[in-house]
């Protein structure tokens, strides 16, 4: 999304709103892949004197990941609010700030930095997902139906205490 501030720029101080959609590429976070839906950006941007926008608005956007539990595809909703300094003539290689050059501001770094800061840290199909099934044969010890998720580890350690 492109955002066009050609009238701010033209009048310091008076306000403009603006709403429209941004891709967001997948994001790869703590191992998992995390794909995020387009997403909706609205809200006021103005301009100051010296042609830096000052943009205030809500992102939102559905994100998709592997339940941290049982590992079935879920989603999340997505929800910022964000309040941001775009810079003219600053440095865009500056990962510090947003910058900005001519009349049209870019939206793509904003929108996935805001949308990955309003990720759940642990995505859930559901809260009380009880987790993987294990299909290991060896029941735990002194509980008969649970199965034991190390039992190959058990079995690796009584050969050692054997020799």
């Amino acid at each position: 999304m492109k955002l066009n501030v050609s009238e701010a720029l033209a009048q310091p101080g008076r306000e403009f709103r603006f709403s429209g959609t941004q891709a967001i590429a997948d994001q790869e976070i703590s191992g998992d892949l995390v794909r995020i839906d387009d997403a909706e950006l609205e809200g006021n941007f103005l301009s100051d004197e010296e042609g830096n926008i000052s943009l205030r608005g809500t992102i939102r956007a559905i994100a998709h990941a592997p339940c941290a539990n049982c590992l079935e595809e879920t989603e999340a909703e997505v929800r910022n609010e964000f309040d941001e300094t775009f810079i003219r003539g600053g440095d865009p290689e500056d990962p510090e700030i947003f910058a900005y050059e001519g009349h049209e501001i870019e939206m793509d770094r904003l929108a996935m930095s805001y949308a990955v800061m309003a990720l759940p840290i642990r995505f859930l199909c559901r809260e009380d997902c009880p987790g993987l099934s294990y299909q290991d044969t060896e029941a735990a010890p002194g509980q008969p139906g649970i199965q034991y998720p190390f039992a190959g580890l058990r079995q690796l350690l009584d050969r050692n205490e054997e020799v």
